[in-house]
């Protein structure tokens, strides 16, 4: 079995051979869409659970299924509307997930930036579904970090002509603008952040806040040491906004619509006296 490393849940555990882990929590908003996706076989159902860490209570989770092809088949299951607590994910044969935080405290929330991203087909990726029975599915994955003033980059690309008195004429010329993105707040964040930010910005459809980006060339994240001896880092990317080339086309790519389908799903919702509700399942659809 293997869990989509476009899951927003780290489930791989590091071997620290030296310096100090991160102390940084994930965190999540109760009302954030959190998608996970594990491959394996017809035959091999992973059985997991969601577990308060702080009240100790465990709920099952209720997996659905896609056939991807003959061999291989997609579980996935969406979490969403926790109450306000610690918990972690466990899949038998894999392990625990790193520990995730579900807060409504704005100070904390107002600390994150939301990036929800997809593809435009299931052709680009081996290791990720997002169109299942027709519908596209968009990863939610909350990250430390935002757009900083100081982060902005003006450029232009023209071409201009000369005249024989040194007169300047432009021919043509196209602003942009480019916005530093940058991951992990004073106290920094996991290596592993960084790798998935780097992955999804090979998706075709990224939103940071429910505005649309796309990784500027060939750029990756780069790489800050907050203090020596503690893995925990603060990593820059470029970006710049996806427009629309005739504002008077509506590109329905640039909107996020979600919306409850009429299929039942199972969604797992934890009330606050540990029981677990089956909730429709929130779908992404242009």
């Amino acid at each position: 079995m293997l869990v989509s490393p476009f899951t927003p849940l780290f489930f791989r555990q590091n071997v620290k051979t030296d310096g100090l882990p991160s102390k940084y929590i994930q965190v999540f908003a109760p009302t954030d869409v959190i998608l996970i996706e594990v491959i394996g076989e017809e035959n091999h159902y992973p059985n997991a659970e969601i577990k308060n860490i702080l009240s100790g209570i465990s709920n099952v989770i209720v997996w659905n299924y896609w056939d991807i092809n003959a061999e291989q088949r997609l579980y996935f299951t969406t979490i969403t509307g926790l109450t306000v607590g610690c918990y972690k994910v466990n899949i038998s044969g894999i392990g625990d997930s790193q520990p995730f935080k579900i807060t409504t405290d704005e100070t904390d929330l107002s600390q994150t930036t939301l990036i929800q991203y997809s593809n435009k087909d299931n052709r680009q990726r081996l290791d990720a579904v997002f169109h299942i029975n027709k519908m596209q599915y968009f990863f939610d994955f909350r990250v430390p970090g935002g757009f900083q003033d100081n982060g902005w980059t003006f450029g232009v690309d023209n071409e201009q002509f000369v005249t024989e008195l040194s007169d300047i004429v432009e021919l043509y010329a196209m602003d942009s603008t480019q916005n530093t993105f940058t991951l992990g707040t004073n106290i920094g964040c996991p290596v592993w952040y960084a790798e998935l930010l780097n992955r999804l910005l090979c998706c075709n459809y990224i939103y940071f806040d429910g505005v649309r980006y796309a990784r500027k060339d060939t750029s990756v994240p780069e790489m800050t040491i907050q203090m020596e001896g503690l893995n925990s880092f603060v990593f820059k990317q470029i970006l710049q906004k996806v427009k629309n080339i005739n504002p008077a086309i509506e590109d329905k790519n640039q909107t996020i619509i979600r919306r409850i389908d009429n299929t039942y799903y199972n969604a797992i919702d934890i009330n606050s006296d540990g029981n677990s509700n089956n909730y429709y399942q929130r779908l992404i659809k242009y």
